[in-house]
């Protein structure tokens, strides 16, 4: 990809979290495309709605994708085991 080149959002990557869900599934999250929408899939309270908020701001390069990484891992912890 050139450096001027603008990614797409299926290709903006993070450090995978593995998260295993309450029925037992396990899945890699790795970017905010994948944990946008399974934080999509989820009840929203406070912290979900932040991490739904940061993970569409980093799709659209106005956060971090570290910092949204750290808010899916924030909002995923309590409602889901994670391996990060």
């Amino acid at each position: 990809m050139h450096p001027n080149e603008i990614p797409k959002p299926t290709e903006i990557e993070w450090q995978p979290v593995i998260v295993t869900f309450p029925d037992g599934r396990v899945h890699s999250i790795c970017g905010p495309l994948e944990a946008f929408e399974v934080l999509g899939c989820e009840p929203a309270d406070g912290l979900y709605l932040n991490a739904r908020l940061c993970c569409r701001l980093a799709l659209e390069r106005k956060m971090s994708v570290d910092k949204a990484r750290l808010a899916f891992i924030a909002a995923t912890a309590e409602r889901m085991q994670r391996v990060v």
